[in-house]
């Protein structure tokens, strides 16, 4: 071999190498770190929902969508790589919900043969060339298999790497993995910020913690009272995927419901709600909003007494002290008209107010209930002056009490 021809050799040697090079370092370099939330991002994006029609895990919806995102997120914030990620999911659903082909065996071809195509034809060009200027210098053409030679080795090995760079990543995967910070400052900081700063707090917490299940309750609560409704409702389901036994979530979504006018969802989650160890604030939160009541009165309003009995029994089975839950039952069977039912709502009215002698829903409902009901003024009178020497009088009932004539209106302040 000629010294001008091992130097070209030698040339097209090191133009393969540093395309491939630049082939390998584009697709494992010069990429940002990913945080928890983009892998769990890309992941989704890169597996089919399995129930839906054209759609990933990332763009549907549906309950299986939204509880495989959750699994994702938990399995990203443990420490678990993509491919063990993809491995869990092909088995459990089968090697059509993987968008990303694998780089191994018969598979790992959609990888290599766009490589080989193009080294191909990089080749043809270039054995053309040099037989043009071997022929016009009368050289030999015996070099022709040493330079193919070369040229497929780099080829296969480029194939090789971008099947295994390509093939065993996840879209946007880099060699880094997750961002470490302090969740727990950031939450701290988020529940003392104004709510469009504590939602960014929040969101940050999900960028390092996707499945930080306080986070996504917080922060869909925080949307869905600043108007974003469809967002913070998308939070919420997704902070009860990840953990159905978080008990705030369960309180935040109840509450959305029953404004959205759900109440029989929002019954659920307080069933589900007293099924858990919630701590004692929770069931004061919902005794001082009187939210179980509220749901009650609304699922009696739409024609579902039952489950509004359900519903109260359920949070009486968990406080069996709770008179306004007494009260609050004995009133909805009262207002059936139907005898037996008024007889034993009634009797639960004595109950509540048994359990607690200036409850001032009992106190208000048994006066109505005895003046208009059951005919004794006298007895109402009672229940009545009870009410009204109460601090604090709940404004619904003093208009109840106006309304049924037991109470006089009161003087507006621009009279």
């Amino acid at each position: 071999m000629r010294l001008g021809d091992r130097g070209l050799l030698l040339t097209w040697l090191l133009v393969g190498v540093v395309v491939v090079s630049s082939l390998v370092g584009s697709e494992m370099a010069d990429r940002p770190p990913l945080t928890n939330a983009d892998r769990v991002h890309d992941l989704a994006s890169d597996f089919a929902c399995p129930v839906c029609q054209g759609q990933s895990l990332g763009e549907s919806d549906v309950p299986i969508a939204r509880t495989i995102r959750s699994t994702i997120r938990t399995m990203v914030d443990r420490g678990r790589t993509d491919a063990e990620i993809r491995s869990m999911l092909v088995t459990r659903f089968g090697e059509d919900i993987d968008y990303t082909p694998r780089g191994d065996g018969l598979v790992g071809l959609v990888w290599i043969l766009p490589v080989l195509v193009g080294g191909t034809a990089m080749t043809g060009v270039v054995v053309s060339i040099r037989r043009w200027q071997g022929r016009s210098r009368g050289g030999s053409t015996t070099r022709r298999p040493v330079v193919l030679g070369v040229v497929a080795v780099v080829v296969v090995l480029a194939g090789v790497l971008v099947a295994r760079s390509a093939g065993d990543r996840l879209a946007g995967d880099t060699l880094s993995g997750d961002i470490r910070s302090s969740t727990r400052t950031l939450l701290a900081d988020a529940g003392v910020s104004s709510p469009d700063e504590a939602i960014s707090i929040y969101s940050r917490v999900l960028e390092i913690q996707p499945s930080n299940v306080e986070a996504l309750a917080y922060r869909g609560w925080a949307r869905w009272r600043a108007g974003a409704d469809t967002e913070g409702r998308s939070d919420l389901d997704e902070a009860v995927a990840v953990d159905p036994m978080y008990p705030d979530v369960r309180v935040f979504r109840a509450s959305q419901r029953h404004a959205d006018g759900d109440h029989a969802g929002a019954a659920e989650d307080l069933v589900a709600l007293d099924g858990m160890e919630a701590p004692p604030i929770v069931g004061d939160l919902l005794a001082a909003s009187r939210l179980r009541e509220r749901i009650a009165t609304g699922l009696a309003a739409s024609g579902d007494l039952l489950v509004a009995l359900e519903l109260l029994d359920s949070g009486l089975d968990a406080r069996p002290d709770a008179a306004h839950l007494l009260a609050e039952r004995g009133w909805l069977l009262v207002a059936t008209r139907s005898p037996e039912l008024v007889l034993r709502g009634m009797e639960n009215l004595d109950e509540a107010i048994a359990l607690d002698p200036l409850d001032p829903y009992g106190l208000a409902y048994r006066a109505v209930v005895l003046a208009t009901v059951a005919d004794r003024p006298d007895d109402a009178a009672v229940d009545l002056t009870r009410f009204t020497g109460l601090a604090g009088q709940p404004a619904d009932l003093v208009d109840l009490l106006v309304v049924v004539g037991l109470l006089a209106p009161q003087p507006t302040s621009g009279s």
